[in-house]
């Protein structure tokens, strides 16, 4: 039977089935047969819409819609059509199977995209069920250069070899492709809190001399002169207790920093400076200075 009479034999059955639909549905529309005719009414529908699809190239499309109409639901004609329509439209799905290779070596890193719908993640050998038309596949690969492929698929070309050449990318390309190389990680050094550490140290025991001569000098004054002492006596041990509680705070002072920078991160990237430590210690009082840059 002609195409053209089919589609006109499905018109009608549309129409009549429409009409039955309707005067059911007015009747009662639980009705057994208000249901048949429905399904009847999806069965022409996608007749008729395949063989559009058909027709303009939508294979994949009109392949469902001729699934869906050979159901048994559908009218016998109807369901005759389909199911021989669906035959012949899988077999003229085309089909792509796609392959890379660089410098005599295949790949299998690879992923094809055409525009942002992804093809293939990767080079596994399967084949990839297409529209006939025209396409740029997009291959892409790490270190390689991207690649855009401008193929035309024809209809009933099956498992079609689309192999693709990859070209390495230079040195100066993979800095570009991939941005500016990072720095290599700063080496923790241990000289900074190594000297906090010791003027910690020298803090410590400065502490320790200064508060015993201290004290020492106050159990002679307490022995000797209390409570007639001179200032220029009361005055010495006063002094030597200040150096005791300064170098108790450069102490403390300096563990903190040890700990800090012991324990932080090396920064992304260092760049030499000098530093310099300076302790000056004497009867007046405890002195440490550092010149560096944090």
């Amino acid at each position: 039977m002609p195409v053209t009479i089919r589609s006109t034999l499905a018109l009608l059955t549309f129409a009549w089935l429409s009409m039955g639909t309707a005067h059911a549905d007015e009747s009662d529309a639980n009705h057994p047969a208000a249901t048949d005719d429905a399904a009847s009414v999806a069965c022409v529908r996608a007749y008729e819409q395949a063989q559009e699809q058909r027709h303009s190239g939508k294979l994949l499309e009109a392949r469902a819609q001729l699934q869906s109409c050979s159901r048994d639901a559908c009218p016998k004609f109807i369901r005759s059509d389909c199911a021989n329509w669906y035959t012949e439209v899988q077999a003229e799905v085309p089909t792509v199977v796609f392959a890379a290779r660089s410098r005599g070596r295949d790949l299998t890193d690879v992923r094809v995209s055409l525009g942002l719908r992804v093809l293939a993640s990767r080079m596994d050998g399967g084949a990839i069920e297409l529209d006939p038309g025209e396409y740029d596949f997009d291959f892409t690969a790490p270190g390689m250069r991207p690649l855009t492929e401008h193929v035309l698929i024809s209809r009933g070309e099956r498992n079609r070899l689309q192999r693709a050449e990859l070209i390495p990318l230079r040195e100066d390309e993979r800095v570009g492709h991939a941005g500016a190389p990072l720095p290599p990680p700063a080496g923790r050094s241990w000289l900074v809190p190594g000297v906090l550490g010791g003027v910690a140290v020298v803090g410590l025991s400065s502490f320790v001399a200064f508060g015993a001569w201290g004290r020492s000098d106050e159990s002679k004054l307490e022995t000797t002169c209390s409570p007639h002492c001179s200032d220029d006596q009361v005055s010495g041990v006063r002094t030597k207790y200040a150096v005791a509680d300064v170098s108790l705070a450069v102490a403390a002072a300096s563990l903190g920093l040890a700990a800090y920078f012991a324990l932080s991160a090396p920064p992304p990237q260092s760049v030499a400076r000098p530093s310099a430590f300076d302790v000056n210690a004497s009867v007046h009082g405890l002195s440490a200075t550092y010149r560096g840059a944090f």
